[in-house]
């Protein structure tokens, strides 16, 4: 039963009313009570229930997947609390669990911006070629990260929700005149995956939350080369489908 509501919920979300005339059976309540406990869906403010990210790789049959990421607590904490959003199937069933994983989390969003920013430029550059990164909001970055950025004068990358770019328009069109960045704005529910890749050396990335939240709390620190240019195929497919640039 758990297969067929992962199979049904996986495609739209719905109300418990809707799955009983999907399903019929006397145990629904149950399992879906079980399936609430494992992760795999949750109720929405609407009581509806949706699909969780570990679901949804579940249901597209990534099993080994799935399983890997059940055996460590900080990774199934982490998708059994993100959707999969618009990320199209195609690309998340692709998705592999490398070695090196680290989620790396903090509570307070301002030291989240410190730390992204020491990552990707800080004091001994990092950045040389390029820098990909999908955001839900502008990270200014201090006169040092300019300094260090104009040394080794890397191209940019950048996706951002257009209520964003709009705020930060002046600061950007400023940027560009001293930096190689181009960037391209996004609808915010359409930018399910937060990232940052530098060099293709290391990457962050993460997933919105089930509260539809940008999920930038809490992301996934990798140097797996494999993992890498799944993040990148998902960047790609954002740029080129989902975001759009100034007419």
């Amino acid at each position: 039963m758990k297969e067929e509501i992962l199979k049904i919920i996986s495609k739209k979300e719905m109300s418990i009313n809707r799955l009983k005339g999907e399903v019929k059976d006397e145990k629904l309540n149950v399992v879906l009570e079980e399936m609430e406990d494992s992760g795999l869906i949750f109720v929405k403010k609407n009581q509806n229930y949706s699909i969780t990210l570990l679901g949804k790789i579940l249901a597209l049959g990534s099993k080994d997947v799935y399983e890997k990421i059940v055996e460590k607590k900080d990774l199934f904490d982490f998708f059994r609390t993100r959707i999969p959003s618009a990320i199209p199937d195609k690309l998340l069933s692709k998705f592999r669990l490398c070695e090196d994983f680290q989620i790396i989390g903090k509570a307070d969003l301002v030291e989240r911006k410190k730390e992204i920013m020491n990552k990707a430029i800080g004091k001994q550059p990092h950045a040389e070629k390029k820098i990909l990164v999908s955001a839900p909001e502008a990270y200014k970055p201090t006169a040092m990260h300019i300094i260090a950025a104009l040394k080794t004068r890397p191209r940019i990358y950048s996706i951002l929700p257009e209520t964003e770019y709009e705020k930060n328009k002046i600061f950007i069109k400023v940027i560009q005149k001293i930096a190689h960045w181009e960037e391209r704005r996004i609808e915010a529910r359409n930018q399910y995956m937060g990232l940052l890749i530098i060099d293709n050396r290391f990457c962050l990335f993460g997933f919105r939350t089930i509260e539809n939240k940008p999920g930038w709390d809490a992301v996934i620190y990798t140097e797996t080369r494999e993992c890498i240019e799944w993040v990148k195929e998902n960047f790609d497919y954002m740029w080129k489908n989902l975001a759009f640039s100034e007419e």
